[in-house]
């Protein structure tokens, strides 16, 4: 008879078998495992019942998806109502575009050719004059604030006042946008075409506004070219292509001003309607009752008035506003504001509270995001789309003998940051001057403008050469250098004294 065979053992290093468990692990289906709860180092990743609902929302959406064309139609939506309603968040959007844009930037060529360069500012100049292109870059920062992103699209426009045709022709949000958006397909959101490395193919960009008059009929999307469509926006997360209001995150708090404000006025009101109210210590089945409840009656100015007896009458008191309205309010604007940096004085437009320590410190942060924010329209807007399209087709118009697809270098001076205190900021820039910590085109662009052209115009205006003007400028800032070297140079040699037996003449 043959002997079962013994079931597999497991050895240990000495050959021996290991002993088997007493214990089968149940089947998943039959005793399902429990989950535990997550065990963590953070106060904000611990699932407690006290800030469950807090973070209820909370997803792992990625960043085109979180910005969504639901989630931005309505946002677009709710800001672009608190900028018509709200007369703090509608300043805050203008000052914003009037610090960052202001009079628009200048081009500054810097070929080796002066005299070139000089030119082709002067053409840009006049297309830009041409274009409104000031007023345009206005118009896309005050919409990439309400709206969270500005577009623009460089069409030929024969109506332009100039040799160059092109135009940076302005349009809302809503005209990027697929109204059949294909799904499946990689890189394919609303809007736009991604290849894998994340570079936009092409816009869908609608012949229509979706909100207007014509948007009935047939919506056919145009495929325009990135090269042509300029796109502003600031950059959050990786992975983003589209973006929403910048003040998405206090667009509740204008609304509790808004409704705090109305509260406050609707107290006073109501305290000043009634003008008086009488109390009385009698029952209310008394025989005898003067007044029934909630009863109204209009006063005469200037009147003697006998209560019957039991009653006394008072005045309703105003409890708005009081002291915390004003901290309230200010609270309020300072959180509505700091999406973008900006100070309270600028917010609220009131400097009372500030003196030039505080007011100084306050706009050095939002002079760094303005810094930000305009190498994004640098990078984004035009020399990305602008001025290639541009040069392009100046260099024909004009028969330059220049290559028009290579750019050349150039930079873009833009206004210069007010500053509060002129006297103490001037004499820092000389000092720095004078020093060599800073140099005339660096002082030059800091004002928003090109040294060479600055020079051109001291030397007209005092009637002497650029050359001449620029020794007078170098004696002028290093004065101390120049005296110390006349001074060493009129000194006379000092003779050396001759040695003990040494022959000399005579």
């Amino acid at each position: 008879m043959i002997a079962p065979a013994r079931p597999f053992s497991i050895l240990d290093r000495y050959g021996s078998p290991l002993p088997r468990a007493t214990s089968r692990v149940p089947a998943m289906s039959q005793q399902p495992i429990p989950r535990k709860p997550v065990e963590a180092r953070y106060d904000a990743a611990q699932d407690t019942p006290e800030f469950a609902n807090y973070w209820a929302a909370s997803d792992g959406l990625d960043a085109d998806s979180a910005n969504s064309k639901a989630v931005r139609s309505k946002l677009v939506k709710r800001s672009r109502y608190e900028v018509g309603n709200n007369g703090f968040t509608d300043g805050m959007v203008q000052t914003h575009a009037n610090y960052l844009v202001g009079t628009g930037p200048k081009l500054r060529m810097m070929t080796g050719s002066p005299g070139f360069n000089q030119t082709v500012e002067a053409v840009w100049k006049r297309w830009a004059k041409a274009t409104k292109l000031r007023r345009k870059l206005w118009c896309m920062a005050h919409a990439k604030v309400q709206d969270g992103e500005a577009f623009g699209i460089m069409r030929r426009n024969p109506g332009v006042r100039d040799r160059v045709k092109w135009d940076l022709v302005l349009f809302e949000t809503e005209l990027c946008q697929s109204p059949l958006l294909q799904v499946g397909v990689p890189g394919y959101i609303d809007g736009m075409k991604t290849d894998g490395f994340g570079n936009v193919e092409y816009y869908d960009i609608l012949p229509q506004h979706p909100g207007g008059q014509w948007a009935m009929f047939a919506q056919t999307p145009e495929q325009v070219s990135p090269l042509y469509v300029a796109h502003w926006f600031t950059l959050r997360r990786p992975g983003q292509h589209r973006a929403v209001p910048e003040f998405r995150s206090t667009l509740n708090t204008g609304a509790s001003s808004r409704r705090w404000r109305e509260a406050t006025v609707s107290a006073a009101e109501t305290a000043a309607d009634i003008a008086l109210t009488l109390h009385t210590t009698m029952m209310p089945e008394s025989e005898f009752q003067a007044a029934n409840d909630y009863t109204t009656d209009v006063l005469k100015r200037r009147t003697v008035m006998a209560l019957p007896a039991g009653y006394e009458p008072s005045q309703v008191k105003a409890e708005h506003p009081n002291a915390t309205y004003e901290a309230f309010t200010k609270g309020q604007l300072n959180e509505q504001a700091r999406p973008k940096s900006m100070p309270y004085n600028l917010a609220a437009c009131d400097s009372s509270s500030y003196n030039y320590a505080s007011g100084r410190l306050d706009h050095q942060t939002y002079f760094l995001t303005l810094d930000l924010e305009r190498e994004d329209a640098n990078d984004l807007v035009l020399d990305e789309v602008v001025f290639p399209r541009w040069w392009e087709a100046a260099v024909i118009a004009y028969g330059w003998n220049a290559d028009g697809a290579e750019i050349p270098d150039h930079s873009w001076d833009w206004p210069k940051h007010p500053v509060a205190d002129a006297g103490t900021e001037a004499d820092a820039r000389d000092k720095n001057l004078k020093n060599g910590s800073l140099s005339p085109s660096e002082d030059a662009a800091n004002d928003g403008e090109d040294f060479e052209e600055r020079i051109i115009k001291l030397a007209a205006d005092y009637g002497k050469p650029v050359d001449e003007m620029r020794e007078i400028l170098l004696k002028n800032n290093f004065a101390q250098a120049f005296i110390n070297a006349g001074a060493q140079a009129n000194q006379s040699p000092a003779k050396t004294p001759a040695k003990q037996g040494a022959v000399t003449d005579g």
